[in-house]
This record gives C-alpha cells, sequence and structure tokens, in this order.
C-alpha cells in the first residue's frame, strides 16, 4: 500500500510539473493577447482576462484530459506503474491543476481590474453576485469536470473503436450541458435552438452537489474504462 502511494505521489508530481507548464504557457498566450487587443482596440469594449479566461480554460483542460489518456497512460504502465497508479496519480494531478488555475487568474485578474480602475464587475463576476470566492470556485470545479470529461473521451478511444468513443462523445456532452445548467449558462443560446425557453434558478448548494456527483460519475467512468485497459505499444 505504501509503495502505491509513493507511486501515485510520483506520478501526479509529473503530470502536475507537465501539464502546470502547458497551464502555464496557454495563460501567457491568452494574456498577450488580452493586452494586445486592449492596446489596438483602447476605445472598444473587451472582455475582462478573468471572463476569458473562465471560458477558454474549459477548452484547455478538456483537451490535456484527452492527452492524459494517451500519452501518459502507455508511458507509466509501460514503466513498471500499474493502472491504479496511474488513474489515483492522473486524478491528483488533475485536481492539483483545477486548483491552480483559480489560484493564479484570481490575483492576476483583481490586480488587472485594480490596474485598469474598472467600476463594473467582470461579466462572469457580475454572475455570481460580485463574489470572486463563489467565482474562483465555480471555475475551479467546472475545469475540473471538462479535464474529467476529456479524460474520459480520451480513454473511451483508448480502449475501444471510434464508434464507441464517439458514444462517449455524447456522454460528455450531455455531462458539459447539465454542468452548465448548474453553473452559468454560458450554452443558453445554443440550447435555445433545439429546446423550448426554460427558467431554472438554481441554488448554489445544488450547484455544488450536482458537481460533486459529475466528478464521482466521471472518476468512476474513468476507472472502470482503464481498470483493465490494453496498453498500447
Amino acid at each position: 500500500m505504501k509503495q502505491s502511494s509513493s507511486s501515485s505521489s510520483k506520478i501526479a508530481a509529473e503530470m502536475f510539473y507537465h501539464q502546470g507548464s502547458w497551464a502555464l504557457a496557454y495563460l501567457v498566450i491568452v494574456f498577450l493577447i488580452h493586452l494586445v487587443i486592449g492596446i489596438t482596440n483602447s476605445s472598444a469594449r473587451q472582455e475582462d482576462f478573468f471572463s476569458i479566461t473562465y471560458s477558454s480554460t474549459k477548452g484547455f483542460m478538456l483537451v490535456i484530459g484527452i492527452i492524459s489518456a494517451f500519452g501518459f497512460l502507455s508511458y507509466y504502465v509501460r514503466n513498471g506503474f500499474t493502472r491504479k497508479d496511474f488513474f489515483t496519480g492522473a486524478a491528483l494531478a488533475a485536481l492539483l491543476l483545477s486548483l491552480a488555475f483559480p489560484v493564479v487568474v484570481g490575483p492576476i485578474s483583481m490586480l488587472l481590474r485594480a490596474l485598469n480602475g474598472m467600476g463594473e464587475d467582470s461579466t462572469v463576476l457580475q454572475q455570481f453576485g460580485g463574489s470572486w470566492l463563489i467565482a474562483l470556485a465555480s471555475y475551479g470545479i467546472q475545469i475540473f469536470v471538462f479535464y474529467l470529461v476529456g479524460w474520459m473521451i480520451g480513454s473511451a478511444f483508448y480502449k475501444y473503436n471510434w464508434i464507441y468513443g464517439l458514444g462517449f462523445i455524447a456522454i460528455g456532452i450531455v455531462l458539459i450541458g447539465i454542468l452548465d445548467v448548474l453553473w452559468q449558462f454560458e450554452l443558453a443560446s445554443l440550447w435555445e435552438n433545439f429546446l423550448p425557453p426554460v427558467s431554472l434558478d438554481v441554488s448554489l448548494p445544488v450547484s455544488f452537489a450536482g458537481s460533486a456527483g459529475f466528478i464521482i460519475l466521471g472518476l468512476t467512468l474513468i476507472r472502470l474504462l482503464t481498470r483493465r485497459v490494453t496498453i498500447k505499444l
């Protein structure tokens, strides 16, 4: 048990280092784009840094979740680690990364707003009544779920053929859609094209509880997909 814990910790540390370096590069790129747009279009109103990262980080985490299923799994199992060690270590690394984003993005966003003398809250912050704590908690939870969805989809394609993979993409879309309803309705304009208009007032405890349920479901599906998967050379 001690050896397994040590192996999982090693995997978590290494994956967090590698994925964290990608995340740092991503944030630098987003910041530079935000800066360039602000300089070249100073007269036009633009989204604040937090609102931009709040939305775009989800896609980033989805992609690296997919990468973890293909690149990291094969590497660690071929080097003597068990599938369980990888699952535990990768999940911990994803959790740490999901915590790191709010810790880094939050202070940067607050500093930029102070330097710009912005009196109005950001678009995203307004959705949470101006509370940075709730907004950053929502941010971390949602990007963690997006990572799990990507990991789940990648694991399905890794284990099965493309038909099963497409099925898990459908599952992922449903999970993301429900998560959006629980938190911010970013996809509301899309759902209006397919569903009749509805008005749902989801309380904060329900949002947290629902997200916790999705995290448990996602981790369970990933474990089932990877527990006895054949490692590809």
